[in-house]
C-alpha cells in the first residue's frame, strides 16, 4: 500500500484545463485594467464639461446660422451671403429687465476671448409670460425658448422652471442655467462652452438671406446649403427679428439700455424659398435686423448596440469578445 502511494503522479492533481483558466484570467484582468483606464480618462474629460447638454426628442441637436440683413426703414432692400466657416457662434440668452444676476452673466459673455476668425452673435430672449416689468419679450419668443430649451432648464434648476433668468445656450447645444458655476468661475465655464463650438462640421455650408420692402410689405428670400447633412437630419429654419438696442430705465436691475433683443420669430417651412411676413416693430428707434438661423436635429438615433457604448469601451468590448472566443476555440480543439 505504501509503494502504491509513492507511485502516484503528483501532476494528476493539476486540473487539465489549467491553461484555459489562466488564459481567460489574463484576458479578463487586462480588460479590467483597460476599462479602469478608459473610465478614468472619460472622468477626466468630463471634468472639462461645464455645461448641460440640451435635451430634445432627437438624439442630438443644435442651432446654426447667423446671416443678418438690416431692416432699416430708410432702405428698401438688403442681402447677405455667408459660407459656413464665416457664421458666428450663436449665444442665446434668457433674461429680464429686473434680473440683477443677468447683468453679471452678460458681462462675462461680453468679455469672452474670441480666437482669430471666430465671431459671436448674441440673441436675448426677454421674459414675456406672466411678465409685468419687462416690455421687450413676446409670446412667440417665450414659446420657442420653452419648447426648445424648457426640458433642459427643468432638469438643471432646483425650481423646475422652463424659463429661468439668467440662462445661456451656446450653439443650441450647451446650456448654463442660473449663476451656479461648474469650475472655479463662470468665466471659465462660459469660455469652455464657447470654445467647444458646434458639433457639426459647417465648412461646406453656406446660406443667403435677402429682404425687400415695397408698399409696406416685407418679403424675405433665403437659401440654406448643407451638403453634409444627409437624410438622417431634420433642418428647421427661421428668421429672428432682433432689435439692436432698447431704452428702458424702469428696469429693476439698474440697466437703462438693453441689447440684442429678440422681438419676433418668423418660422420657415423649407431650406429655401420666399415669404411675405409681418413682424413686431422695434420697441424704440430704427435698428431692427433679420437673422437667418436653423435648428438641426439628428433624426436617426438608433446606431445599434455599439453606438450606445462609449468609444474606448466599445473597442474593449469587441476585443474581449474576440479574445474569449479565440481562447475557447483554441483549447477546444
Amino acid at each position: 500500500m505504501r509503494s502504491e502511494r509513492l507511485a502516484i503522479n503528483p501532476l494528476l492533481f493539476v486540473p487539465k484545463p489549467f491553461g484555459i483558466n489562466m488564459n481567460r484570467f489574463f484576458v479578463v484582468a487586462v480588460t479590467f485594467l483597460l476599462l479602469v483606464t478608459s473610465q478614468q480618462t472619460l472622468a477626466q474629460s468630463e471634468n472639462l464639461k461645464t455645461w448641460n447638454d440640451v435635451v430634445s426628442e432627437y438624439s442630438d441637436t443644435g442651432t446654426l446660422g447667423g446671416i443678418s440683413v438690416s431692416l432699416d426703414e430708410n432702405m428698401s432692400n438688403d442681402s447677405n451671403t455667408m459660407s459656413g466657416d464665416e457664421w458666428p457662434s450663436l449665444v442665446e440668452v434668457y433674461t429680464a429687465t429686473w434680473c440683477e444676476n443677468c447683468v453679471t452673466t452678460q458681462g462675462i459673455i461680453n468679455s469672452l476671448n474670441l480666437s482669430e476668425g471666430k465671431s459671436m452673435m448674441k440673441v436675448h430672449y426677454h421674459r414675456f409670460i406672466a411678465e409685468v416689468q419687462d416690455p421687450f419679450g413676446s409670446q412667440i419668443t417665450d414659446d420657442r425658448w420653452i419648447e426648445r430649451y424648457g426640458p433642459t432648464s427643468r432638469l438643471t434648476n432646483s425650481y423646475g422652471y422652463e424659463n429661468i433668468a439668467p440662462s445661456k445656450v451656446f450653439d443650441g447645444e450647451r446650456m448654463h442655467t442660473g449663476t451656479t458655476k461648474s469650475s472655479d468661475s463662470l468665466d471659465f465655464d462660459y469660455q469652455t462652452s464657447f470654445d467647444k463650438g458646434s458639433s457639426i462640421d459647417v465648412s461646406t455650408f453656406s446660406a443667403t438671406l435677402s429682404w425687400t420692402k415695397s408698399s409696406e410689405i416685407n418679403e424675405f428670400s433665403w437659401n440654406i446649403s448643407t451638403p453634409s447633412l444627409d437624410s438622417k437630419y431634420v433642418i428647421e429654419p427661421m428668421i429672428f427679428i432682433i432689435e439692436d438696442e432698447g431704452y428702458f430705465p424702469e428696469g429693476g436691475n439698474g440697466e437703462k439700455y438693453y441689447h440684442h433683443i429678440l422681438r419676433d420669430i418668423i418660422p420657415l417651412s423649407s431650406i429655401d424659398g420666399n415669404i411675405s411676413a409681418e413682424f413686431n416693430n422695434a420697441y424704440d428707434g430704427n435698428d431692427l435686423s433679420a437673422v437667418l438661423v436653423f435648428d438641426w436635429n439628428n433624426n436617426n438615433p438608433d446606431d445599434g448596440l455599439l453606438g450606445a457604448i462609449p468609444f474606448p469601451s466599445s473597442v474593449i468590448f469587441v476585443s474581449l469578445f474576440i479574445a474569449i472566443f479565440y481562447s475557447r476555440d483554441k483549447y477546444s480543439n
